[in-house]
């Protein structure tokens, strides 16, 4: 089992509000990968648009993917996805 951690505000920024920004880090993943770790340290924003792309983007995923650290405030952007997406 291959398992990488990949800090967000490392990669990305403090501020996550471009859907491109994770397709580009999704495609990026060695595909020996089983498993990796989103640490959400440090990360004080999360725009609808990211948050819908990383929840699709880790549907499709081939490996595993499981959050760290992640904010109340983002737990709540990707609940409010998950709602949507869930009516249609």
């Amino acid at each position: 089992m291959t398992e990488i951690e990949v800090f967000l505000k490392k990669e990305i920024g403090a501020d996550l509000g471009s859907r491109q920004k994770i397709e580009k880090l999704f495609k990026n993943i060695e595909p020996h990968v089983s498993m990796v770790i989103m640490n959400f340290e440090g990360v004080e924003f999360i725009g609808r648009s990211f948050a819908q792309e990383y929840l699709n983007r880790k549907h499709l995923a081939s490996f595993e993917v499981v959050e760290k650290n992640m904010p109340e405030d983002i737990q709540k952007m990707f609940e409010i996805i998950l709602k949507i997406n869930n009516r249609l």
